[in-house]
This record gives structure tokens, C-alpha cells and sequence, in this order.
């Protein structure tokens, strides 16, 4: 403790900047392990600092909450939604791929997603990287640059054929070659539209659509009316009335008495 005096104040200085910069955002009696979904909301574009350490500490809680023997086992998945903006400040200090390994030596399930391919990271070394660790699969939704992601699903062989045309009707002349056509039109995915998106995983593609509710054909009867509470006056109490009089000639006929 002698030694390390003289680098308390070093200490104290960083926990101290450390905790002012988390704020009580995470202040609570509550943990993970308390409810089975946690919703946080990340300031990156306001205060970047603060967004910075909030994620640092929300990842250090769910590698502890994987990792707790007291705890019961569970799946886990982290969600960061619009990772260019919120994850933007601590995407420098714990970059998107280094996540992805954590989480898969931890069991834990990682899903990120940016409005476009450039914000996934700083360079294409680091995008490639994001993309190619991706083992649970990829969502492609409408983009005007999807080619990075429709290169990650590879080509498949094509044959194509071309006939020779004599006037109005077919030749007997033509030719076949074999083509290499995208798994994953790049032209489809710039022509998405709401509810529309593609699956990519295993050098394929599923292209899916989320059917809009539609309202019910048979007529709903609008809610029965609150019953209404009468309450009735309360009724007058009745007046005790007096016992009558007991008259002396009973008293006198059952009263036994001595004659003379």
C-alpha cells in the first residue's frame, strides 16, 4: 500500500472521470438477471464521452452476466441497433469484430446494424472482417451500395444460350456458354421495398416479406356500455317505541292473595 501511494491519485482521478461520465443511468437495484429483456438507449450522437462508457460498461455486464456461476444458464443475445451513430464512440476502443469473437467464446449472441456498409467501420479491412464473422447469417435490406454484401453470398454457374434468328423464325445456329451470375442480385436489393429483405447465410439467399395486417372482414361490435351504479338513498332508522303499561287488573288476577 506504501508503494502504491503515490499512484492514488492517478486512480482516483480516472474512476473519478469514469463515473461522472457514466452518470446514473445505470444507477438501480436491479440486475440482468432480473428481467428477460433489457432496453438501453445510448446518447453517441449528443455526448459521445458518455456513450463511450455506457458501452464499455453494458458489455462488461453481459460478459459477467454469461460468465456468473450464481446465475441460472441462459441464451443471450446483445442487439445494437443503429451501430454507426450509438456505437460510433466506443466502436475506436472495442472495435465491432472483437465483439463478435467475445461474445462467441462467451456464448453470448451479438447483433449489429448501420443504415449503410461504410458504417459498420473505419476502413473495408474492418467491414470485411464484421461481415465475415457474421456466422448466424446476414439481413439485407434496401441500400444503394449493396455490392460488398451481395459479394459475401459468391456467384453460382449459369448457362447461357443464344440462338441465331432468320427473319421471323428460329436459325438452326447457336451457342451456350457457361456465365457467373450473382447469388444475390445487387438490382433487387436497391428495389426493396418496406417489409422486404433478404437472408443471407451459407452462400445463398432467401428473399422474404412480412405481410401487412390486414383488417378483419367481419364486423366488430363496438364495446358494451359501462353498467350504471344507482346507489339508493339510505333509509330513515325506526323510533324505539315505548313498552305499553302492564294494567293493575292483570296484576291482580295473578297474584295469588290471601282472603278472609
Amino acid at each position: 500500500m506504501t508503494a502504491a501511494r503515490r499512484h492514488l491519485a492517478d486512480v482516483s482521478l480516472r474512476y473519478r472521470t469514469l463515473l461522472s461520465r457514466l452518470g446514473p443511468a445505470l444507477d438501480g437495484p436491479g440486475v440482468l438477471a432480473d428481467a428477460d429483456a433489457w432496453y438501453f438507449v445510448l446518447e453517441g450522437t449528443r455526448e459521445q464521452t458518455v456513450a463511450e462508457a455506457q458501452a464499455m460498461a453494458l458489455t462488461e455486464l453481459v460478459a459477467h452476466a454469461a460468465t456468473a456461476r450464481d446465475t441460472e444458464p441462459r441464451a443471450i443475445l446483445l442487439a445494437c441497433d443503429d451501430y454507426s451513430d450509438d456505437y460510433s464512440a466506443v466502436s475506436g476502443r472495442v472495435p465491432l469484430w472483437q465483439l463478435y469473437e467475445r461474445g462467441r467464446s462467451l456464448g453470448v449472441g451479438v447483433q449489429v446494424s448501420a443504415q449503410s456498409w461504410q458504417g459498420l467501420g473505419r476502413d473495408d479491412d474492418e467491414r470485411y472482417r464484421i461481415a465475415a464473422t457474421a456466422d448466424g447469417g446476414i439481413w439485407l435490406l434496401r441500400t444503394p451500395y449493396p455490392q460488398p454484401v451481395c459479394e459475401l453470398a459468391g456467384t453460382r454457374r449459369i448457362i447461357e444460350t443464344a440462338t441465331k434468328v432468320v427473319g421471323n423464325m428460329w436459325g438452326d445456329e447457336g451457342s451456350s456458354r457457361v456465365q457467373h451470375a450473382w447469388n444475390v442480385d445487387p438490382g433487387i436489393a436497391r428495389s426493396l421495398q418496406a417489409g422486404q429483405a433478404g437472408y443471407i447465410h451459407g452462400g445463398g439467399c432467401t428473399w422474404v416479406q412480412i405481410a401487412r395486417p390486414r383488417p378483419s372482414p367481419l364486423p366488430i361490435a363496438p364495446p358494451p356500455p359501462p353498467p350504471s351504479v344507482i346507489i339508493p338513498p339510505a333509509r330513515p332508522e325506526p323510533h324505539a317505541r315505548p313498552a305499553p303499561a302492564s294494567p293493575a287488573a292483570l296484576d291482580d288476577a295473578f297474584t295469588q292473595e290471601t282472603r278472609p
